[in-house]
């Protein structure tokens, strides 16, 4: 029997975000138990599950066109008659979709034709992502029109926290939604490991040992609140607190980012390392760093508190937050309210001598809360299996 299941999403390779991430290890897991084809937009190149530009086999690109100004693709399924005959080809089982957009309407017409379920996973807080880029309330409007009307058609809805699954209840959805959690590439690294990366990473950009570094990890756009952590780190320079913040990631408003650390007279605190495709560097990064900072209201999962993790340092996120679902505060990161100064008298304390035990105790914690792609991918194959009445094994 065809047990192959297909996973859609329209964004890829090089614009890297956290549903890219997302598709590429659950492929990569499934493929164990089952046929697993990776549906997604060309970007002028084809690009494989890890950014080569190469066409590998697990990815099919789809016609695209490009957006004037912005580096989002217009992802067009409907009109690439070569992904009709891939489909035919493979007869998928089950189409799993990670994009309210395009590919999710076109996953939902395949599946109404050939009587195939359809499974879309909430990511993303599309309205505030669709209010930074156009500043219109009507095209908002209408855009989340159209997403909603793909959701609401799909047999199954999951989202990857409690908190995004409020978010796509706020937005009108009434439906079932089973929460399927994300998980981590990163395998949680000895501390022997994790000192030797350190080491490496403070001789790659000229750090001394007794530097406190904080850190960013993501795309570098406005809805992240990188501007928050800023204003932060101003602060504690005013109070004659020494550090330095990497911001690891790019994007759309790169520039306006470095712009905004200029005047706010952070040129040697804020260092921006562009985006980090080895991963043992950024692993590297994430081990010397004291804390995370990851002040996002905007993220519905929070990939990069768990690989911070992984990596034995801690996150500080914002009360009522996805991220904060993870932690428990003072145990395995940090939680406050979402205000400067209460971010840096934080700050002071936890990085205050008398603290030094605890600050340690957390750090080692931290890792407790990982939750590796394997395990967070077998609770997706257990959901299929349920779906299709069958066990998937090859």
């Amino acid at each position: 029997m065809n047990k192959t299941i297909m996973l859609g999403i329209d964004g890829w390779y090089p614009q890297v975000d956290g549903g890219t991430n997302v598709v590429k290890n659950y492929r990569k897991n499934l493929k164990k138990v089952c046929d697993c084809e990776i549906i997604a937009p060309s970007y002028g190149k084809k690009y494989d599950e890890e950014g080569e530009r190469v066409y590998c086999a697990g990815v099919f690109h789809n016609f695209s066109l490009g957006v004037p100004f912005i580096s989002f693709r217009n992802s067009m399924p409907g009109h690439d008659k070569k992904l009709k005959k891939f489909l035919e080809q493979r007869q998928p089982v089950l189409l799993h979709a990670h994009s309210p957009f395009a590919i999710c309407g076109y996953f939902l017409k395949y599946a109404k034709k050939h009587g195939v379920p359809v499974v879309y996973t909430f990511h993303t807080r599309f309205k505030d992502e669709f209010m930074r880029v156009t500043h219109s309330r009507l095209i908002t409007a209408v855009m989340m029109s159209i997403i909603m009307r793909n959701i609401r058609r799909a047999d199954y809805v999951w989202a990857v926290s409690a908190s995004s699954a409020t978010v796509l209840r706020q937005y009108g959805y009434k439906g079932d939604i089973k929460v399927m959690p994300n998980g981590t590439d990163m395998p949680v690294i000895s501390v022997e490991e994790g000192a030797a990366l350190a080491r490496d990473f403070e001789k790659e950009w000229g750090i001394s040992p007794n530097e406190r570094i904080f850190m960013y990890s993501g795309r570098v756009v406005t809805v992240k609140n990188i501007a928050f952590s800023f204003e932060v780190i101003a602060e504690l320079k005013r109070r004659g607190f020494a550090c330095k913040f990497f911001v690891v990631g790019s994007g759309d408003d790169l520039e306006y980012h470095k712009k905004l650390a200029a005047k706010l007279g952070l040129q040697n605190e804020v260092i921006f390392t562009g985006f980090m495709s080895d991963r043992n560097k950024l692993r590297a990064c994430y081990c010397r760093a004291d804390l995370l900072l990851f002040p996002s209201l905007f993220d519905t999962f929070g990939l990069v508190v768990q690989e911070a993790a992984a990596c034995r340092t801690p996150s500080f996120v914002p009360e009522n937050s996805c991220s904060a679902e993870m932690i428990e505060d003072g145990k395995t990161g940090y939680i406050s309210p979402l205000n400067v100064s209460v971010w840096a008298d934080r700050i002071e304390e936890i990085f205050s001598p008398q603290n030094a035990a605890a600050r340690l105790a957390v750090r080692e914690n931290s890792s407790s809360m990982v939750l590796s792609w394997e395990s967070a991918v077998s609770f997706a194959e257990e959901e299929y299996e349920k779906i299709l009445g069958y066990k998937l094994e090859k």
